[in-house]
């Protein structure tokens, strides 16, 4: 047994030290042949530890070049996230590429998010819809039966790898995926928060997974789809979502709609807390002050954000409510500029910009986001005293 995990360590650092140079390569490449030898050795190599439910090798080598090559990092996670969230399949004996995407919804409550077992006509409706708006001719579909929470999605490379190979023996089998609740975690509560369904799609090798890009068809159509699409699905999940409030984002590949959603997010749980605050208290936008600033980690171990703290105005050391707006790589200037007209676009028009940064700090007793109040300190967001005449208790 010693022997084996020694062997085994021993491939692993082998391999990564492979797929980082592999991917260097890849990263000065010159010309699109020279791109294309690359990037199919590292296909290989990449889809042959995620197959075999191994993907440390992949991460070791993403870690060394975070630190070390950030073009090449591109390269590796780009190549990485596509082997991961698709494969083949065969149906009808012949070999059809299947792609798990991802169909999200930003939604806000004063009550718990949900996340639940969808009923049957729903994931009829939901399928039929797909089909009849997004896929090409030939394609076909699989839905996972349930709501996920972010929390409930499959992280490392390999799960994400074996929730499509699900999804496509679904789809070959004409079933929809269900999905035993009991193995998940429980969501953390938040006021706002996104909601994802997951979709297996599957095309025969070398053809087109959606309509548009048929032969004959105007790829723009695809704008049109997306918006008819959009509007069909919020119906069909209004009843999941009862006591929410949710706008649906269309769907894509597995990790661009996890990046998509979460930038998406930032503006999204803003507007949600000035909309409480008013649902709740009666707190007009106009009555409100917001005093935000750049918080992050000094030991880099995680990215830095934004965090905005709402307070009835004067109330220079309150915080009432909160919201965590991350950077995502972006320009911390830019970021702070962006904050800045969402909140005058929501009416909040008393603003307290902080230049200096802070610290991220969290509460040492229930671990919830510390935020910036106008005088310049990092407070826990507390209900104002209105609260004992509140419909219901805010989420964090």
């Amino acid at each position: 047994m010693r022997r084996t995990r020694i062997s085994s360590r021993s491939r692993q650092s082998v391999d990564a030290q492979t797929l980082g140079k592999l991917a260097r390569r890849l990263s000065e490449s010159g010309s699109r042949l020279e791109q294309q030898l690359w990037q199919r050795r590292l296909i290989e190599l990449i889809n042959d530890r995620i197959g075999r439910r191994d993907d440390d090798a992949v991460e070791a080598a993403l870690d060394d070049l975070a630190r070390s090559n950030q073009p090449a990092y591109d390269e590796l996670a780009d190549l990485a996230e596509s082997c991961a969230e698709s494969t083949v399949v065969e149906i009808d004996g012949q070999p059809h590429d299947a792609l798990l995407l991802v169909l999200p919804l930003l939604a806000w409550s004063r009550y718990r998010l949900p996340t639940t077992t969808l009923a049957i006509p729903v994931c009829d409706s939901l399928r039929a819809h797909v089909t009849g708006h997004l896929l090409a001719r030939d394609a076909r579909i699989a839905l996972a039966d349930y709501l996920f929470s972010i929390d409930q999605l499959p992280e490392a490379f390999a799960d994400v790898r074996r929730q499509i190979e699900q999804l496509g023996d679904a789809a070959a089998e004409g079933i929809t995926l269900h999905i035993d609740s009991k193995k998940l975690r429980e969501p953390v509560a938040m006021l706002a928060d996104t909601r994802y369904l997951l979709i297996g799609i599957a095309a025969p090798q070398g053809s087109a997974l959606y309509h548009w890009q048929e032969s004959g068809v105007d790829p723009d159509s695809k704008i049109a789809a997306l918006a008819a699409f959009s509007e069909q699905v919020a119906a069909v999940l209004q009843p999941a979502m009862t006591g929410c409030r949710f706008r649906v984002l269309p769907p894509n590949a597995f990790h661009a709609s996890l990046r998509h959603a979460d930038r998406e997010l930032r503006e999204f749980s803003l507007e949600a807390a000035v909309s409480y605050l008013k649902l709740a208290y009666d707190f007009a936008p106009g009555a409100l002050t917001a005093a935000y600033g750049v918080f992050e980690d000094s030991s880099g171990a995680s990215g830095g954000e934004v965090r905005i703290g709402l307070a009835k105005a004067n109330q220079d050391d309150d915080v009432i409510e909160g919201i965590v707006w991350p950077l995502l790589g972006d320009d911390d200037e830019q970021t702070m500029e962006e904050v800045d007209k969402a909140l005058k676009t929501l009416s909040v028009n008393r603003t307290v910009a902080h230049a200096h940064r802070f610290p991220l700090e969290f509460c040492d007793d229930c671990g919830a986001p510390m935020f910036p109040n106008a005088a310049g300190h990092v407070v826990h967001a507390e209900p104002p005293e209105e609260a004992e005449d509140r419909p219901a208790a805010p989420l964090h």
